[in-house]
């Protein structure tokens, strides 16, 4: 039975993304690639270099306008001072085209019409503006990069990209306000973000093509936004290292083989919300913090949600529409947790664990609710891992036959109901051993409903009380009770 294996299936659930991992050392994440002056001397068509200055303060300062056609072209623009705007058009090939401001109110525009163009952009100082539009065929390979660097406030980019086969690093973004746009549409996309460190920064991503692919790196600051929206097959969002509190996450993808990892996630009131609609969708994401709230929607086949978290008086509700998915909520430890987790299918799997393996870490006053539908479903709730857990309340509900509770609490004050509607259900234990569940001043309350059902347990309670009903033919119950 599937139960056998859910205890063992949430220890290497991190493992997720492994059947990835040989696509993904053929990521661009992993070679270092520059765009920089030293491309210019290997340029063989025109090369355009320019140098502005403008007065510190002035609302309306240089204007250039450079358009280059044909194919290894160069332009290299350095602008400073404030109000300035850079106009750069490049059609043709194997192009590249670098721009640097330093001041405030400053506007780039890029535009690139071919294959293999690159596109370096720089900005210093406040309220400037990168606008780059690069368009050509790309397959099975990148075809045109940018990278953009920023330091300051107010700043803002806005990237397209079409016809697929793009590359885009947005590097060392520091300030707070900024905003970052990007657009990328075809076939093998990357967007990659690394190093953002500010305050109410705005991200937004939308990728619409077959493998398209975000990372974002080193998050850093408090009530940041970040939105992902991809659409086509087989794309991926990974996460790592976000520090901050009040950010905001949102993330949908549309398609298949969608997969989403959050390695560390630490802070004060966040909130993430992910929608994954199709098939073999994955979402992973882990918290240390308080008042979180984790939203996870999945909808399709074989979907797979993992949330860990380490806190209190976080929020944490996983809904699965779709056949043989599974929800780990693992190693969460912390009082005041409101779990929530709805599955509606058939051979669903649900984990629910508490306490990580440190002695320090306790599982008081947490609500969980766990409701399944449909047929062949397995529940494991395990609130003792390390050390007692109580007063929390547990409310289990599953409709359907052929369905299975692993259950192990033990602690005081606790409150559980267990309600098993259908034929050929069974309460046991872990490895199909007898369940577990003791403390002083325990509610347990078992309803089953229908034929077949089984039920073995060890009680030990002190001042509790104790229903177990079973309405139908062919029920067995075995209780030990101490």
């Amino acid at each position: 039975m599937k139960i056998k294996k859910s205890i063992i299936a949430c220890a290497v659930v991190m493992a997720f993304g492994a059947q990835t991992s040989a696509l993904a050392a053929d990521d661009t994440k992993t070679t270092e690639v520059q765009v920089n002056r030293d491309f210019m001397a290997e340029a063989t068509g025109n090369v355009i270099s320019l140098s502005q200055t403008s007065q510190a303060g002035a609302v309306l300062g240089n204007e250039v306008s450079l358009t280059q056609e044909g194919d290894q072209n160069g332009v290299d623009v350095i602008v400073n001072g404030d109000g300035n705007e850079t106009e750069i058009t490049q059609i043709g090939v194997n192009n590249v085209a670098v721009s640097g401001s330093t001041g405030d109110n400053n506007t780039q525009l890029i535009t690139q019409d071919g294959e293999g163009n690159e596109s370096d952009n720089t900005i210093t100082g406040n309220g400037n503006s990168i606008d780059v539009v690069q368009l050509g065929d790309g397959f099975l390979g990148i075809q045109n990069r940018t990278i953009n660097v920023i330091e300051g406030d107010d700043n803002e980019v806005t990237m397209e990209q079409g016809d697929g086969g793009h590359w885009s690093y947005n590097r060392g973004m520091t300030g707070s306000g900024n905003t970052i746009n990007t657009l990328q549409s075809g076939e093998w996309n990357e967007i990659h973000m690394d190093g953002i460190v500010g305050d109410n920064n705005d991200i937004e991503v939308e990728q619409d093509g077959y493998f398209s692919v975000t990372r974002l790196t080193d998050l850093q600051g408090s009530d940041n936004e970040l939105s992902v929206e991809q659409q086509g097959d087989r794309n991926r969002v990974t996460i790592d290292e976000i520090l901050g509190d009040e950010n905001r996450i949102e993330i949908d993808q549309e398609g298949n083989s969608n997969e989403v990892t959050s390695s560390l996630f630490t802070g004060v009131d966040n909130d993430i919300n992910m929608t994954q609609v199709g098939d073999d969708n994955t979402s992973t994401f882990e918290v240390i913090g308080d008042e979180n709230d984790f939203d996870v929607g999945q909808t399709g086949s074989a979907n797979d949600s993992y949330v860990g978290v380490l806190g209190a008086d976080n929020e944490v509700a996983v809904l699965q529409i779709g056949d043989s998915n599974e929800s780990h909520v693992v190693n969460f430890n912390g009082d005041g947790n409101d779990i929530n987790v709805t599955q509606v299918g058939s051979q669903n799997v649900s984990v629910i664990q508490a306490s990580a393996d440190d002695n320090s870490l306790v599982a008081d006053s947490n609500d969980i609710d766990v409701t399944q539908t449909g047929d062949m479903n397995d529940a494991v709730v395990n609130m003792s891992t390390i050390l007692d857990s109580n007063e929390n309340t547990l409310d289990i509900v599953q409709d359907g036959d052929l369905n299975a509770l692993d259950i192990l609490i033990e602690g005081s004050s606790n409150t559980i109901g267990i309600s098993q509607i259908g034929n050929d259900n069974i309460i046991t234990g872990e490895n199909g051993e007898a369940m577990l569940i003791g403390g002083v001043g325990m509610e347990l309350n078992i309803s089953q409903l229908g034929e077949g059902n089984f039920i073995e347990g060890n009680i030990i309670s002190d001042g509790g009380s104790i229903t177990i009903s079973q309405v139908g033919d062919f029920n067995s119950t075995t209780i030990v009770q101490q």
